[in-house]
């Protein structure tokens, strides 16, 4: 490695409060890895799923309901706030396969009143209901 990267490097781990090189050498593979079973779709996962969106618009809400609710087998909780008199947040918390996470987001924020739509993976172990492995 370059030492200009691997000075850097050690400069940015020790303002992130790492004690040494190896464990965020260890992060970084962690989060590779992750990302890498991510893509393959198939690792279990939960996302944040978070949206905002103009709730005036014709029947969207009931759309939104209809959505959430044919998937309440991935969808944990909703949080939803209101920004002004036109917008709406709002946060899902999803759990079950990253592919069937990563198309029940796709098919809410593709909702033409949806403005804004993000969401964020983390791989987990398989994990049953009622938290057994």
């Amino acid at each position: 490695m370059e030492s200009g990267l691997l000075a850097e490097f050690d400069r940015q781990i020790a303002s992130a409060g790492y004690a040494c090189r190896s464990e965020a050498l260890r992060d970084l593979a962690r989060h590779w890895l992750a990302g890498r079973r991510l893509r393959a779709g198939w690792s279990s996962a939960v996302g944040v799923l978070s949206f905002v969106y103009d709730h005036h618009r014709h029947d969207l809400g009931q759309r939104l309901t209809g959505l959430q609710h044919e998937h309440h087998a991935e969808i944990v909780t909703a949080i939803h706030v209101h920004l002004d008199v036109r917008t709406c947040f709002e946060v899902l918390i999803l759990r079950g396969r990253a592919d069937r996470i990563q198309a029940i987001a796709d098919r809410l924020t593709a909702l033409k009143a949806v403005e804004q739509g993000r969401l964020t993976l983390i791989p987990t172990p398989s994990v049953k209901k009622g938290g057994e492995r």
